[in-house]
């Protein structure tokens, strides 16, 4: 019976030669935890589009989402501090990740968001 393990976190992309690493478009090996300081925060902002009903809920699907492979719809770009910005190219989900593996945020972000690219450039990504 297949489980989901290591081979299933993100991180273990094209380009990377190990389970757990990072690449390119990703600058975290997996996903870990939401990052405490925001979660109160974001679970009002956000929490309801997802259909969570506690923090630990919207944190479980957040970490759910940064983990979860599907390179087809699945989108991603660091930021110039290492940041992810992990998208979902169906329905505008996004998570953003630190390169320690602490999700940031977890929102919708409707057709287009954007970053600062490792360049230091504001940089539009349309969905």
């Amino acid at each position: 019976m297949p489980t989901k393990g290591a081979s299933m976190r993100y991180g273990n992309t094209n380009g990377a030669h190990h389970r757990g690493e990072a690449t390119e478009n990703i600058n975290y090996p997996w996903a870990k935890d939401f990052s405490r300081g925001g979660l109160d925060q974001h679970f009002i902002d956000h929490g309801k589009e997802f259909g969570a009903k506690t923090k630990q809920e919207y944190a479980a699907k957040a970490v759910h989402f940064a983990n979860e492979v599907d390179r087809k719809n699945y989108k991603s770009v660091v930021d110039y501090k290492g940041t992810t910005y992990k998208y979902d190219s169906r329905n505008g989900r996004m998570a953003e990740v630190t390169k320690d593996g602490y999700v940031i945020s977890y929102r919708h972000t409707g057709d287009r968001f954007w970053y600062y690219s490792k360049k230091g450039v504001k940089t539009w990504i349309k969905i």
